[in-house]
């Protein structure tokens, strides 16, 4: 009978030592968990189920931390994932912009070079016109001088000189006249008399 007891109290001793250890366990890891102290959590949980793996408290945390990992890996995968589509929305609105920039560029360096073109293009044309008007002036002025003095223009065809060359060198023949009636009009028209003076 005394070896009932004695077996009997050891047991009672043994289940309540095994309680009491297990317990702190679970208590060390719910106080780490609180302290969002999570690996030292876990760490003790691990250690309590190394010494009583079939503690039931020990059990459902460390299952409801494991799933609580879980679902903060998810969480923290997604935020990555959100970040990095956010990141990716970021870059393709600067390329857009930086594109749309460049098509802005190439569109204002068109349209300066069409400018330019239409600009180049005016200008010829009056240039084309401005000499067709003269041609035609000068036309229209030897057609006026054939039909006013007919024989002079045959005359400046036949020697091959235009009307202007002539014009030219009748101004330069009119000078030399000029020049030589000039230097005429200096020379006494008698003889001075070497008896009296100059004065």
């Amino acid at each position: 009978m005394k070896t009932i007891i004695i077996l009997t109290i050891f047991s009672v001793l043994t289940l309540t030592g095994y309680a009491q250890n297990a317990q702190t366990y679970f208590n060390s890891s719910a106080n780490y968990y609180v302290k969002d102290k999570k690996v030292e959590a876990m760490q003790t949980i691990r250690d309590g189920l190394a010494k009583y793996p079939n503690d039931e408290k020990l059990q459902a945390l460390a299952e409801k931390m494991k799933q609580e990992k879980k679902e903060q890996d998810k969480k923290d995968q997604e935020k990555k994932e959100e970040e990095k589509k956010e990141q990716e929305k970021k870059d393709q609105q600067k390329k857009e912009e930086k594109n749309k920039d460049q098509e802005k560029k190439d569109q204002e360096k068109k349209d300066q070079q069409e400018k330019n073109e239409e600009k180049d293009k005016q200008e010829n044309n009056e240039k084309k016109n401005s000499e067709k008007d003269k041609q035609q002036g000068e036309q229209e002025k030897k057609e006026q001088q054939k039909q006013t003095n007919p024989d002079m223009a045959e005359k400046l065809e036949k020697m091959n000189i235009s009307e202007e060359m002539a014009m030219k060198l009748l101004d330069a023949m009119k000078n030399q006249e000029r020049q030589y009636l000039q230097q005429n009009k200096r020379k006494a028209t008698k003889s001075k008399d070497k008896s009296k003076p100059d004065w």
